[in-house]
């Protein structure tokens, strides 16, 4: 049977799959850390609000000439994800998810 995934061969859908990989897996380590089980009903309604945080952060990134690669937009992400989470109640501790430079400097622009 032929290979059908003629988007997988382009090496720009490859990279996305990554960076979409990376925040996956730190979005599903920061739940385990934080004793949040994978059902609670609350995980989507704070994936939306950091998800268009994070559209917002991707655009702020390519103004400012600032790569989005794996461990950027998965430190973005989650720290976005976190920070809603902290608005609604949960306790995050502090340095939970550690940020890069690139990666804080977009968190602060987003919520400048």
């Amino acid at each position: 049977m032929p290979d059908r995934d003629e988007w997988g061969r382009d090496p720009s859908v490859q990279g996305m799959r990554k960076v979409f990989k990376a925040m996956e897996t730190a979005q599903q380590e920061l739940l385990e850390r934080l004793d949040i089980q994978p059902y609670d009903l609350r995980i989507r309604r704070w994936r939306g609000k950091a998800l268009a945080l994070f559209e917002r952060a991707w655009g702020i990134a390519n103004q400012l000439g600032i790569a989005m690669d794996t461990a950027t937009a998965s430190a973005v992400y989650c720290s976005l994800l976190a920070r809603i989470m902290g608005a609604e109640g949960i306790e995050v501790p502090e340095g939970l998810v550690p940020a890069g430079e690139e990666a804080a400097r977009l968190i602060k622009e987003v919520f400048a």
